[in-house]
């Protein structure tokens, strides 16, 4: 991203936040504080580095994103990431989240084509074009009044979209939005579970409600989230219950809360995933 660009940025947010726009798809977020490593859950979004970077870990995957690599997450994924910031270089980004009805429009007008299968991750990074950076640039400007963002943004983010969706890496952005295809039944797949992450969920039942062998379900699962279904499930149930230790309820009630039969197990698996038992959740 260029000086124009972030001049841009910095009429919009002067002190470190997350701020609101005028186009509800779109946040923008600032930092001065480097944040070390330490889990969080990317929700299908587009992550524009205006300055400075960020580090995500999926497993043994590292995703270096900043002003020349953008980062797309597809599908709700359990994550780590390492802020690097300072008052110098405060970490400023473009938090977009990805409209579905606007990707399916996209993928129906590029129609079938291939993708790069190296990149089989739901989660990936690309190379910030020229192009998109004129976008970001257009998106900024656009974003500082209300009027043209109610006009102009629809637009603005549609060619936005389409210009990932064409990414050499998007194999599973793209095939998600085919419903045939295996990366459509994991996306599904994981909507699912973040519904009725504090049911009782087995492998069958979630392979079957996919039309998939329990085979092919764990393996692609796997192969797409660095997860098996069984730890997604775990670090998605942690996760919300660090919300609602955060909201006030006690530990007991939140392990039953999310889908826990036993306190204990729910708080031996809460310290080894945060690094703290839940009841020094307020310190986290």
């Amino acid at each position: 991203m260029n000086n124009k660009i972030l001049n841009e940025a910095n009429k919009l947010i002067k002190e470190d936040g997350l701020y609101n726009t005028f186009i509800n798809d779109i946040k923008l977020y600032k930092t001065q504080s480097f944040c070390p490593r330490g889990p969080l859950i990317y929700d299908v979004c587009l992550v524009l580095v205006l300055q400075g970077t960020k580090i995500g870990y999926l497993k043994n995957n590292t995703f270096t994103y900043n002003n020349k690599k953008y980062l797309v997450v597809p599908t709700t994924l359990p994550f780590e990431c390492e802020t690097i910031a300072s008052k110098q270089e405060p970490y400023i980004c473009m938090l977009i989240s990805i409209n579905k009805e606007l990707m399916y429009e996209i993928i129906d007008l590029i129609g079938n084509q291939k993708k790069n299968k190296k990149y089989e991750l739901a989660v990936f990074s690309d190379d910030v074009t020229l192009e998109i950076e004129d976008i970001t640039y257009r998106l900024l400007k656009t974003l500082q009044n209300k009027q043209d963002s109610e006009i102009l943004g629809t637009n603005l983010l549609k060619e936005l979209f389409y210009r990932v969706a064409k990414s050499k890496n998007a194999c599973f952005l793209y095939n998600m939005f085919l419903n045939d295809k295996n990366e459509a039944k994991i996306a599904r797949s994981i909507r699912y579970i973040h519904k009725n992450y504090n049911e009782k969920l087995d492998l069958n039942n979630l392979a079957k409600k996919v039309d998939m062998s329990i085979s092919s379900y764990h393996n692609y699962f796997k192969k797409s989230t660095s997860y098996t279904p069984l730890q997604y499930i775990k670090n998605i149930r942690l996760n919300k219950a660090k919300e609602l230790l955060l909201k006030n309820y006690q530990v007991n009630d939140c392990a039953y809360e999310i889908g826990y039969e036993s306190v204990s197990q729910f708080s031996r698996d809460f310290k080894s995933y945060f690094g703290k038992p839940p009841k020094e959740i307020k310190s986290l």
